[in-house]
C-alpha cells in the first residue's frame, strides 16, 4: 500500500466514533486522532475537506497531497483492517 497518513475526525460521545477508535486501538495503528467538539479548527477541516460535518471521519492522505475522506463507521474499519492487513 503506498505511504499512507491517515487522521481520524470524531468525537468523544459518538458511539460509532468510539466504536472506530477501539478498532484502531485493537490493532496498534498510529492514527492522530482530532476531535472535532472540542476544536473548532478540526471541525473547520473536516467541513472544509470532507464536505460535511458527519463524524466518524477518515482522511487518508497520501504523499503526493491527494486526500480522501471516508465516512461511515463500517466502511472505516473495514478500510482499517485492509489497511494494517497490507502493512503487517
Amino acid at each position: 500500500m503506498l505511504d499512507l497518513t491517515l487522521t481520524l475526525y470524531h468525537t468523544r460521545f459518538c458511539p460509532f466514533c468510539i466504536m472506530v477508535v477501539r478498532v484502531i486501538n485493537d490493532l496498534k495503528l498510529d492514527i492522530e486522532l482530532r476531535d472535532t467538539a472540542s476544536n473548532p479548527a478540526f471541525h473547520s477541516e473536516l467541513v472544509a475537506g470532507g464536505g460535511k460535518q458527519q463524524v466518524p471521519c477518515l482522511k487518508i492522505q497520501s504523499t503526493s497531497g491527494d486526500a480522501q475522506w471516508m465516512y461511515e463507521s463500517r466502511d472505516i474499519i473495514e478500510y482499517l483492517k485492509q489497511y494494517k492487513a497490507s502493512i503487517v
